[in-house]
């Protein structure tokens, strides 16, 4: 039998093989492993618990209403009346308190016996609101639990350690004068036990509905508007960005007690959203104040991978100019949902209650001084004319007031060099005068005519003579003035 010759093989083909026959098969990675992956690395990183408490009936609505909005906060409703609790949304949990001094119903505008009822449930909120990093306390002032309650929940925030910020809405006007005193009371109770507070007046809802505007929708405005901003603010404090705002970054801001705060949210979208979101951060309508004198201000810019830098550069460049000394915390997040659009969260703290911008710097250069000088030697020169009647030269005074007002402060050895020098020119003066007659000064009232004589008319000047003779006079001034500065025994003598 012929044997079958084995075929040749190259020892690379039999690499090749081996290599082939080793390796192992890849596992197709999904997106969703991936992204609990990328999750994992923050694990070990800190979350701020944030406790979102509304109190009382007003409160407790505001809170619902937040809770269908924003994610990733702990919303309680704490309320003296059952009923109240019952219409909560599921998202919210019920705390009820002073069931048995108020007998499960309100406080009826009551604030001592909504007072009475949170101390006396001192130890449960302690318990809820032990584990929280941040309490955010909702009110609406002028009632009886909200105005008297909240400042037990934040008494008990400040003996806990635990950041304290209070949103709190005051009454409309037509509520009457007696809600708004209780409103004004709590509010100056509440300031120094929270490190920061918001102040919403009811009243200018009217400035963003109109007439045809229902009820229920008006009262959402403020809702809709708290619930954008908190969302943002929890947004940045819980997903990673560009460049990451923590806790430790808020801690830093709400540092200190009684600071009146500014949180706004907004967006914009097409080619000038970059302008839009400035105009719609630094204006909030539902404000008496802006963030005009925040001496802490943090604030994010939230964009797709398309945000331009100059984009974020003037968004940044507006709110730090509002402020330069202000200490800014600056952050930048990307996110595929954007799709084109830019949405900035802002917190500034220690705004000024008036609401007024500070006062620009006052020019120190040295032409807007003496241009200021000029302007007060007119004034001086014309006060002088008025007070000497007709004279086209300023008398003593005038002179005097002039040079006041003309020149800067001279130190003590240049007022003594310019005392001597015009001791010296009056000692001249009298020299030269000796033997003279000297001229007889003109009364203020009319001589008698005598005949032969007619009486001098007064000669009445246009406003270009007036001026041509100011500046001569001034011009007259200031050559004098330089003959003041020479010392007396250094002056040429004609």
């Amino acid at each position: 039998m012929a044997t079958k010759k084995k075929a040749r093989v190259s020892p690379r083909a039999s690499e090749k093989a081996a290599k082939k026959g080793s390796r192992k098969p890849v596992k197709s990675v999904s997106k969703k492993a991936l992204a609990r992956e990328t999750l994992s690395l923050f694990e070990n990183v800190h979350r701020a618990k944030i406790k979102l408490i509304g109190i009382g009936g007003g409160g407790g609505n505001i809170a619902s209403e937040i809770a269908s909005r924003a994610q990733r906060f702990d919303f309680v409703g704490a309320n003296t009346d059952s009923q109240a609790l019952k219409e909560l949304s599921r998202k919210v949990k019920s705390f009820p308190f002073g069931q048995d001094l108020t007998g499960g119903l309100g406080c009826g505008m009551n604030a001592e016996l909504g007072e009475r009822a949170a101390k006396a449930e001192k130890d449960r909120i302690k318990r809820l609101l032990e584990g929280s990093d941040i309490c955010i306390l909702i009110a609406s002032l002028g009632g009886g639990t909200g105005s008297g309650a909240t400042a037990t929940f934040a008494e008990v925030a400040q003996e806990l350690h635990i950041l304290c910020l209070g949103i709190f809405t005051l009454p409309f006007a037509f509520e009457g004068e007696r809600r708004k005193q209780i409103a004004q009371t709590a509010l100056e109770t509440i300031k120094p036990l929270v490190n920061a507070y918001v102040v919403i007046p009811n009243e200018h809802i009217f400035q963003v509905i109109d007439e045809k505007t229902p009820l229920k929708e008006a009262l959402s405005v403020v809702n809709k508007k708290l619930a954008a901003t908190l969302q943002g603010f929890m947004d940045m404090l819980s997903l990673p960005g560009l460049i990451n705002i923590d806790f430790a970054d808020v801690r830093s801001i709400l540092e200190g007690r009684g600071r009146l705060a500014f949180i706004n949210s907004a967006d914009g979208a097409g080619a000038a959203k970059a302008q839009e979101v400035v105009q719609g951060i630094l204006e909030n309508p539902l404000y008496t104040y802006t963030i005009a004198g925040a001496d802490r201000v943090l604030f994010n810019v939230g964009g797709d991978r398309n945000m331009k830098m100059q984009e974020v550069a003037h968004i940044s460049s507006a709110i730090s100019a509002y402020n330069p000394r202000a200490r800014v915390i600056f952050g930048m997040s990307c996110s595929a949902r954007a799709k084109d659009r830019l949405k900035v969260t802002l917190f500034a703290i220690g705004c000024d209650e008036s609401g007024k911008p500070q006062k620009k710097a006052r020019q120190r250069k040295r032409g807007g001084a003496g241009e200021k000088h000029r302007e007060q030697m007119q004034e001086g020169i014309l006060a002088a004319k008025g007070a000497e009647g007709k004279d086209a030269v300023p008398g003593r005074a005038g002179q005097q007031a002039a040079r006041q007002s003309s020149r800067p402060e001279q130190s003590l050895k240049g007022k003594q060099a310019g005392l001597r020098s015009r001791d010296a020119e009056r000692g001249q003066a009298k020299t030269a005068a000796k033997g003279k007659k000297r001229p007889q000064r003109q009364s203020a009232s009319p001589a008698p005519h005598k005949k032969g004589h007619a009486q001098k008319s007064k000669v009445r000047r246009n406003a270009l003579d007036l001026k041509k003779a100011v500046d001569e006079e001034l011009k007259e001034l200031e050559e004098r003035e330089r003959e003041w500065d020479i010392p007396a025994f250094l002056r040429n003598k004609a």
